[in-house]
């Protein structure tokens, strides 16, 4: 039996379940090929947000790996009224940028609600 994701059901789940609270979604491999992207355009310049949710996930990943935590499986920043969230699953990242006023645990549902078993 083999597990895998379904992309595109996480992405269209989050973007109709968060609906205005989430401004950017990107799922990535773990070498950082964009393999689905969502931006809210109307809140944020694509080009400018993915820049800096790239530069900010790697600088996240060095910070973890310089204070003895190795390949992080989650991580979860807080700044003013946002959360970045990036979780790591089955070889794919899933990066969003949304308000903090979301229910984290409504997106651990609609990622476990996307896994298919073979």
């Amino acid at each position: 039996m083999s597990v895998s994701l379904d992309l595109d059901l996480i992405m269209n789940k989050l973007v109709m379940e968060l609906g205005s609270k989430l401004y950017f979604t990107l799922i990535i491999s773990e070498n950082g090929v964009v393999i689905k992207s969502y931006i809210n355009e109307d809140e944020f310049n694509k080009a400018a947000i993915a820049v800096d949710i790239s530069q900010l996930y790697e600088l996240t990943e060095e910070i973890t790996q310089l204070i003895g935590l190795h390949a992080p499986d989650f991580n979860l920043i807080h700044s003013d009224n946002f959360y970045v969230l990036s979780i790591k699953i089955l070889e794919k990242v899933i990066i969003l940028l949304t308000e903090d006023q979301i229910d984290l645990n409504q997106v651990f549902d609609i990622i476990n609600k996307s896994m298919k078993t073979d």
